[in-house]
């Protein structure tokens, strides 16, 4: 269950980073 939850949250922690960078190359692009 905790490697679970672990698994989940640092899935979304990914994701948001991954935003994070798009945003980063999107604003250099302009």
């Amino acid at each position: 269950m905790f490697l679970y939850l672990m698994k989940n949250l640092f899935s979304k922690n990914y994701d948001l980073y991954h935003i994070y960078l798009d945003a980063n190359h999107f604003i250099q692009l302009n």
